[in-house]
């Protein structure tokens, strides 16, 4: 197991138990008095629940319960935990915690949990010079994206539609590429602020499924990445 990267052995630490547990999703729906149907209404999908043992082993109790702590230091801020067992990369807000203690001095046990969700590796799609293309997207919940737009040519009012709100290069030199990040909520070109090139009314969400784009021209070639985020 590892924790942002760094196995947990460095703590003389390994996963004992991990149970993971899918989000409480509930219809969320209004029923007007007088209707004979209720007006469904959009359902918000929440985090799912992570409850994760660790085993700990040392000289003594003090030298585990120091150990201890260094592990908990990784979860002051939201955590990447690489599970034994389960691929992906589990995203975790701390929850609650509590030690164990064993019957020897020598084992400690942490029991650890989260709110979270599960991501795969980074993805990528390119189309270059269409006007029209689709893709499917891989994950279960509605996921940031990153639009990249580079101009074979000047762009002039470049229309992206398909991804929310249409998205408008309203001008970008030949060569040159615009990053519109719903990650970041920023908006660049060659790392400098570029929101006065962009007409957009809100950023780049992909949504479960089949994605249907259009493109206003052939002039450009686009990027879309996204992280696979599943329930």
């Amino acid at each position: 197991m590892k924790i942002n990267g760094t196995d947990i052995r460095v703590y003389n630490a390994k996963q004992l138990t991990a149970d993971v547990q899918p989000p409480s999703i509930v219809n969320n729906y209004e029923w007007l008095s007088g209707a004979t149907l209720p007006t469904e209404l959009e359902t918000d999908v929440q985090m799912g629940h992570l409850k994760l043992s660790i085993y700990f082993k040392g000289k003594d109790r003090n030298s585990i319960i120091r150990s201890a702590s260094e592990f908990m230091m990784n979860f002051t801020k939201p955590c990447r935990l690489e599970l034994d067992g389960y691929k992906g990369t589990y995203i975790g807000f701390i929850t609650s915690n509590d030690y164990e203690k064993k019957n020897v001095k020598q084992r400690y046990v942490v029991n650890v949990e989260f709110d979270g969700f599960f991501v795969d590796d980074d993805l990528s799609i390119t189309f270059d010079g269409k006007t029209s293309a689709s893709f499917y997207k891989v994950g279960t919940r509605d996921t940031p994206c990153v639009v990249e737009v580079y101009a074979k040519s000047t762009l002039t009012n470049y229309t992206i539609n398909g991804l929310g709100e249409d998205i408008v290069v309203e001008s970008l030199a030949a060569g040159k590429t615009v990053v519109i990040d719903a990650k970041t909520g920023l908006v660049t070109i060659d790392g400098a602020n570029a929101f006065d090139k962009v007409d957009l009314w809100e950023f780049p969400v992909l949504k479960a499924g089949e994605t249907a784009l259009t493109f206003s021209n052939t002039k450009a070639r686009v990027t879309v990445r996204y992280t696979p985020m599943w329930i």
